[in-house]
């Protein structure tokens, strides 16, 4: 949490000083962004879930490469936009940043429950 909202604040200060503007004529910053935030809000959710940081990555990743290609596919027709796979490279790219942040969180520590074979193994 402490990381989003730092990233957050850099990117106001950033847009606020006018040290160099973050949005381009490409759109390559914009759809890395967006790319780090799906990924890394799906990533941590799925983690949160499932408490396997591999699939957490990769969902995250996978998510927000999905919603990059779904956003060039209806671009064209309902946006008015232009179909670019760069686009869908750096949504991806930015994805794959973002589900990195279940790198570094802790398991959960589960609690042994026993089972029916463990409470008759006296007997």
């Amino acid at each position: 949490m402490k990381g989003i909202v730092l990233c957050v604040l850099l990117c106001v200060s950033v847009q606020t000083t006018k040290a160099q503007p973050i949005f381009s004529e490409n759109g390559y910053p914009e759809h890395f962004i967006a790319g780090t935030i799906i990924g890394g809000a799906t990533s941590y959710f799925v983690y949160k879930k499932t408490d396997n940081k591999l699939k957490a990555w990769l969902i995250g990743t996978a998510t927000a490469t999905a919603v990059g290609f779904l956003k060039e596919a209806i671009d064209p027709k309902l946006l008015g936009g232009v179909k670019s796979n760069t686009d869908v490279l750096y949504t991806s790219l930015g994805g794959g940043l973002g589900a990195s942040i279940v790198i570094p969180l802790k398991r959960k520590k589960r609690k042994k429950t026993p089972n029916i074979d463990t409470a008759f193994n006296g007997y």
